[in-house]
């Protein structure tokens, strides 16, 4: 491989021809707003694709569960602080028995409108 005339890198460089796919991982704590056994509405700073599908992490009471979920809707709203924010309507697509059991918890303690979290 040959370097191109005033370049300093250490290590040769290749140019990609195409496309190359990848994928990016983010943990955003989110905040639970309400939630149900077919799904939650969450409070977000970043707006998600509608029919994205994600992993949500349930960390309460000395659980934590995880859940694959689909985007159904985004609004967009204000925040407290005045800045833009988002409710995002999910929809679980494999719930475990251990989340359905928690969720059943919270609906029989009046909690489903402010579970968790």
């Amino acid at each position: 491989m040959r370097r191109k005339v005033g370049d300093r890198r250490i290590r040769p460089r290749f140019d990609i021809v195409g496309d190359l796919w990848g994928s990016l991982e983010t943990v955003l704590p989110l905040t639970l707003k309400n939630v149900s056994r077919g799904g939650a509405l969450i409070h977000s700073h970043v707006p998600l694709p509608s029919q994205s599908v994600h992993r949500l992490a349930f960390h309460a009471r000395g659980h934590d569960l995880s859940v694959p979920v689909r985007v159904s809707h985004v609004d967009a709203v204000a925040s407290a602080d005045g800045e833009r924010a988002y409710l995002i309507g999910v929809e679980f697509l494999a719930a475990q028995p251990a989340l359905l059991e928690l969720i059943e918890q919270w609906l029989a303690a009046g909690e489903g409108e402010a579970a968790g979290a």
